[in-house]
């Protein structure tokens, strides 16, 4: 293919991908800590549910930390559920399999969570992003958001 049918070629390729959107929707990323009644949360999960009902969801750590790439823009209601108080696999029956999800995803980071032992009594209200009250703009790139959850 000569020089110029392939510059022209080139172009309708990145005019077509640009215009259908390649790349997917775009997305956030929030980091922070989780903190509540002063203490950093010892496990559990953050949900990011937006207007649209899209929702994202992701483990937090050990020392109350999180970090999620993959948070819908806009106006996002945010819930924080507590970390299991024995972790998520004394409660799957043995001799059942284990799903194969893939590393670093939420629900793999909840399967290898084993739980601070201590149950972390967070009020129901917290748990639902329906009710818990607690909102972030997300707007593109990163931004920091540390979550206080309230006593009560």
């Amino acid at each position: 293919m000569n020089s110029p049918m392939r510059a022209l070629y080139l172009s309708l390729i990145g005019l077509a991908l640009s215009l259908s959107g390649c790349g997917g929707e775009a997305r956030g990323r929030l980091s922070g800590k989780v903190t509540f009644k002063g203490a950093p949360m010892p496990g559990g999960t953050v949900i990011f549910n937006s207007e649209d009902n899209k929702t994202s969801m992701i483990a937090i750590g050990p020392d109350g930390t999180y970090k999620c790439d993959d948070v819908p823009l806009g106006v996002v209601r945010v819930a924080v559920r507590p970390p299991p108080s024995s972790g998520v696999m004394s409660a799957i029956p043995k001799g059942v399999k284990m799903p194969d999800l893939p590393p670093g995803t939420p629900g793999a980071s909840n399967y290898q969570q084993q739980g601070s032992g201590a149950s972390v009594d967070i009020p129901k209200h917290l748990q639902d992003p329906a009710s818990s009250k607690i909102t972030v703009t997300v707007k593109s790139g990163s931004q920091p958001f540390d979550i206080v959850l309230p006593d009560a």
